[in-house]
């Protein structure tokens, strides 16, 4: 419905938003003109193989519209109908009119092209089937190895280099895995399991192969290592699927010392707030001494960042800088201060199970007002455009019934540049 609207002039779209936004007007508004910055939506296939459904990201298109994103964050994700990208399923029937995963994507991919939205493809540890058992084996920091292995080989060639292939030119932009350094329980020291954490020796590995294969299917394809997970100290509340079923779980970004240190390769970077910097350092100290990284040609063409801070209060700019700046000066210690390499915050947000309508709107704009002012942020993308109650996220701009927050006109109001 909302993709019927003109568009206002920006003036006018800018002088009701104000208004809006004060006087907590939840009527509909005009499409915002579609910029540089992006959102993501929910799931793309469900377990089911399906892509309508309640809360998928078909059904979500709209809303991205009407905020004005320019870009889509697509999570390439097998899920519980395919074992691959290729092979026809077996167990789900509801996929006849498109048999395989990537058939399936061909579908979503051509709906947020049509709707000018350009896509960053997300590469995770979802897009080729494996436990973190088999992305975590052979890792130098508690196993003595080197950090390659089977799956990363596997996930590479199969699932990085062939959708990188078969997506050329229509995706140009991959990121490859979410949040390595995210991780919910730490047994010992040096050690660490749940959410998507992976070693900084595995990732090294990871980015390396997957670098190869995503330029060989062209080599103007810009490669984001995955988003590092930033986060309070304390950690933050976050929905993880246990067999299927959603279960909350606490995600933390800190690592200690004994991750680079075990195999004697620990960095000389400082970080001063737990923004995901010092794996990130570690994951360069590990790809020179482990994976063959070469100076002047280290697999990655910009760095992601995830921010999840001040889950339950209002931001300040100063904060969110910090957590730039720290990442930032890890990767520029490596690259060199000269470098045209820069950062993409892939997800940001803040839940209104944790704060107010008002201060997520707030902390929108602080957030963007930031981004829009940092030289080395190539582009942002809001974490989510819609609530999803089943998944316990109300990072939403809208709710789950789809009544517009605050949010969605600050993003309409500062993130659309």
């Amino acid at each position: 419905m909302s993709g019927q609207l003109k568009r206002a002039p920006s003036i006018i779209v800018a002088c009701c938003l104000t208004m809006s936004l004060l006087a907590g007007d939840n009527t509909l508004i005009a499409n915002a003109a579609q910029a540089n910055q992006g959102l993501q939506g929910g799931w793309a296939v469900n377990d089911s193989g399906q892509i309508q459904f309640t809360h998928s990201l078909s059904s979500e298109y709209a809303f991205m519209r009407q905020a004005g994103a320019g870009w889509v964050r697509i999570n390439f994700r097998l899920g519980a109908c395919f074992s691959d990208w290729t092979t026809p399923t077996t167990t789900c029937q509801n996929t006849a009119y498109a048999p395989t995963a990537t058939a399936i994507y061909d579908r979503i991919v051509s709906t947020a092209l049509n709707d000018h939205l350009a896509v960053l493809g997300l590469l995770s540890n979802e897009s080729w089937q494996g436990s973190q058992t088999d992305w975590t084996a052979s890792n130098a920091e508690s196993t003595g190895g080197n950090g390659s292995n089977s799956y990363i080989t596997w996930f590479a060639s199969s699932a990085a280099g062939y959708l990188a292939t078969h997506f050329a030119g229509k995706i140009t932009q991959w990121e490859v895995w979410n949040e390595p350094n995210a991780w919910t329980s730490n047994p010992s020291p040096g050690v660490f399991t749940g959410s998507s954490f992976i070693y900084p020796s595995n990732f090294a590995w990871l980015l390396s192969q997957s670098y190869a294969a995503i330029k060989n299917a062209s080599a103007s394809n810009v490669v984001i290592s995955g988003g590092l997970f930033g986060t309070d100290p304390s950690g933050s509340p976050a929905t993880v699927l246990v067999n299927g079923t959603p279960r909350q779980v606490i995600k933390h970004a800190s690592v200690n010392s004994a991750t680079a240190s075990t195999a004697g390769t620990a960095s000389t970077c400082t970080s001063t707030v737990p923004s995901g910097a010092s794996y990130l350092c570690s994951t360069y100290q590990m790809g020179i001494s482990q994976a063959n990284w070469k100076a002047g040609a280290y697999p990655l063409d910009g760095v992601g960042q995830h921010l999840y801070i001040n889950i339950s209060t209002t931001t300040s700019s100063a904060n969110v800088n910090s957590y730039l700046q720290d990442v930032r000066t890890a990767y520029v210690s490596y690259e060199g201060s000269s470098t045209a390499k820069k950062t993409q915050v892939t997800e940001v947000g803040w839940s209104t199970a944790s704060v107010s309508n008002h201060v997520q709107a707030q902390n929108l704009q602080t957030a963007f007002q930031t981004f829009r002012a940092t030289t080395y942020l190539a582009r942002a993308f809001w974490f989510d455009v819609q609530d999803i109650p089943e998944a316990s996220l109300y990072y939403g701009l809208v709710t789950s019934t789809g009544t517009q927050k605050p949010a969605l006109m600050a993003y309409q109001k500062y993130a659309t540049y």
